[in-house]
Parts: C-alpha cells; sequence; structure tokens
C-alpha cells in the first residue's frame, strides 16, 4: 500500500497528524506533497514540528495571487509526481484549495488507464460536510472531491445523510467514523496545564473571550471588518471582558487599513503554537470564529462556540446547541451569550471518540488487501 498525501493548511497537518503518525508506526510506504498554499512559517511549519510529521517528500511552490494560477500549477505538478511515483491511494482533508488540486490532479492522472485495478484510489478524509451555501469556496471544493473520491471518511451522520441526498452513496465506499481532530484532542489534552507561563496576561480562567477571524467574507470587507471589531469593544466593555485575538496574517494585513486607533478590549497577538491556543480555548469563556474547525475543537473540549457566520458545515454543532450561528449581528451575538451564561455545557462525543485514525487505518488496511486478493 503506496499513500500518496496532499496538504498544505494548518487544518489538514493537524487533521492528519494522528493517521500520518500510525503510517509511521505501521512503517507504510507513503509520502507528502505539500503545495505551500500556506507558506508562511506561523501558519505551516511550526505544525509540522509540533506534530513530529516528516518533511515533505515534494514542495510545490505555487503562486497565491489568484485561482487560476494556484491551481494550474498546483495540478500540473501533483499529476507528474503521481506518474513518477505510482501510489496506490492518494488521501486529502477536508475542503481546502489543496485537497481539491490533489483530487483533480489524481482524476487526471487516472484518465491513462483503462482498468479500475491500475488507477490509484483517492481517499477523503472529513467528507459529507455541507453549508448549503454556494457562495463559499470551500462548498465547491468538498462537493467536487466527494464526486471525484472513491473512498469517504465521514465525521457523522448527518454528513453521511448529506451524501445520500446527492446520491453519492451508490459507487463509493462510505464510512462513518467520526472526525480526526477528536484524536488531536484527546492526545494533547493533558499537556496544556503546563503553558500557563505564555499567558501572563491572563489572572484567571474564563476571565477573558477568545475570537478568530480569517475568512474573505468576514475580513476582505473593510466595512465588516470594522463592524465586528466595534462589536468586540462594546461587548468587551458590557462584560468586563478582554477579546483575546491570535491574528491571521490575513486579517492583520487588512485590519491594517482600517483608522481605528486603540483597542480596549481587543488584545491583538501573533499566531500561536498549537498547544498554547489549544489552552486559550480549553480556558475561555466563550469562542467567537468564523472557522470552521474551531467549531469541532470548542464542542469536544465542552467550550461555548459563537459562530461569525450566517452558514455553518458543521451542521452537528448546531444541533448539539454548543454553537450558535449570529452572522455579524450584535443584537444575535449577545443573545447567544445571554444564552451560554445559562447552561452548563459538557463536551461532546459527537465529533469523534478519539480512535478514529485508527479505525481510517483499520479500514484503508481491509480495502487494499481486498483490492490485493482480487487482482492475483
Amino acid at each position: 500500500m503506496k499513500i500518496c498525501i496532499v496538504l498544505s493548511t494548518r487544518p489538514e497537518i493537524i487533521k492528519l497528524s494522528p493517521l500520518i503518525n500510525i503510517f509511521k508506526k505501521k512503517k507504510c510506504d507513503y509520502f507528502i506533497i505539500n503545495t505551500n498554499q500556506h507558506f508562511i512559517s506561523s501558519m505551516s511549519d511550526v505544525f509540522f514540528k509540533h506534530f513530529n510529521i516528516k518533511k515533505p517528500k515534494y514542495n510545490i511552490r505555487a503562486p497565491n495571487k489568484t485561482y487560476g494560477n494556484f491551481f494550474s500549477k498546483t495540478i500540473k505538478e501533483i499529476e507528474k509526481i503521481l506518474t513518477n511515483e505510482k501510489p496506490n491511494y492518494l488521501l486529502v482533508q477536508g475542503d481546502t484549495n489543496t485537497a481539491f488540486a490533489g483530487c483533480f490532479a489524481a482524476s487526471i492522472y487516472n484518465r491513462k488507464f483503462f482498468h479500475e485495478k491500475d488507477k490509484l484510489k483517492i481517499v477523503h478524509v472529513e467528507a459529507g460536510l455541507r453549508s448549503f451555501d454556494d457562495n463559499m469556496p470551500e462548498e465547491i471544493n468538498r462537493k467536487l472531491i466527494d464526486l471525484l473520491s472513491n473512498i469517504l471518511f465521514v465525521p457523522t451522520n448527518l454528513d453521511f445523510i448529506n451524501l445520500k441526498k446527492e446520491r453519492l452513496t451508490l459507487k463509493k465506499k462510505i464510512y462513518v467514523v467520526g472526525n480526526t481532530i477528536s484524536d488531536v484532542i484527546r492526545e494533547n489534552l493533558r499537556f496544556i496545564n503546563n503553558h500557563k507561563s505564555n499567558f501572563q496576561f491572563l489572572n484567571e480562567k474564563k476571565n477573558y473571550f477568545l475570537v478568530t477571524l480569517h475568512r474573505p467574507e468576514s475580513v476582505d470587507s473593510l466595512k465588516r471588518l470594522q463592524k465586528l471589531i466595534h462589536i468586540f469593544e462594546k461587548v468587551g466593555k458590557m462584560y468586563n471582558k478582554v477579546f483575546i485575538f491570535p491574528i491571521h496574517p490575513r486579517t492583520k494585513k487588512k485590519l491594517s487599513k482600517i483608522n481605528i486607533k486603540k483597542f480596549k478590549y481587543l488584545k491583538i497577538i501573533p499566531p500561536l503554537k498549537f498547544l498554547d491556543f489549544l489552552y486559550l480555548m480549553k480556558n475561555s469563556d466563550i469562542v467567537f470564529t468564523d472557522s470552521g474547525g474551531i467549531q469541532e475543537e470548542t464542542s469536544l473540549l465542552g467550550v461555548p462556540c459563537v459562530t461569525l457566520r450566517t452558514t455553518t458545515e458543521r451542521q452537528i454543532s448546531l444541533i448539539d446547541k454548543s454553537n450558535i450561528l449570529v452572522g455579524y449581528n450584535q443584537k444575535k451575538l449577545i443573545n447567544a451569550i445571554k444564552y451560554f451564561k445559562r447552561i452548563q455545557l459538557k463536551p461532546s462525543k459527537s465529533f469523534g471518540d478519539g480512535n478514529v485514525s485508527k479505525k481510517i487505518f483499520n479500514i484503508m488496511n481491509k480495502i487494499n488487501k481486498k483490492e490485493k486478493n482480487k487482482n492475483v
């Protein structure tokens, strides 16, 4: 079983790390292609180091200024690598441009072969998620990846239903296994208590809010970004709590264009290492975010989440009531805070039991053995 893993972004590295470590432990034949979609060290290199992932065998330096330039070079380079390496499986995670580029390159590579046995199998980890909002680039990516993939590992039954409605369950191997982020949280939770010294500005737990913003719809509109900043300031004053804001490079660039001289209730800090961020998240009163992955992480930690978007592909978090969508509306945001102040939230297991990567490996191993026996 020879496996090609295509990744680049922070969530891909984090969520695939436990599966990669199993491949390493089992001495599987695998290699990594990094597209460098996230080329800034604080958003990628630090996570390779923290999770002890070996240096990618291939690094593609694709231009990021336009989607066209990125996809053109990345797809071409990956297809060339696949031709040379001839893996049995290509594995991608999530819904990034990197995941779609890897998946599409594998599809092009497979066109060279007439017999199914000669084609590589495309594996999608975290399949079936849907926001039902085609204005999101990620929504288009995840639909196309699911369409082109052969083996789909689905986090929840709700995501499986999405695939069923799209009639994608007919000719594909689909398995509901949970999300690998549950493995990561379980493994790293025991380390975070040693990280308090890194945050001397915190006097006690739950005395702050945590906020992350990076999505184009949140930060590319300077008017919307300014509105959110004003909401944070007003809400911070209402509750006498500071919003700690580890700032994404994209957001930092946009924020520099806004004429706001001083923040009293917004503390901007650089991007964090994984354990530092996990510590802040675990001990925050409420997390405010436009990230999809953080909706899962807060749910697993039992920390309230307020999502600064109008749609979400993590539908189960809304059903569990660990997450509330408020869009960019101050009144809805305050109502969400009031709701979470009234309840005691417990950690959820909806996103997995901490053994998801082991399940994925075992299933892939069985599939591979069957394929070998079939072709003998």
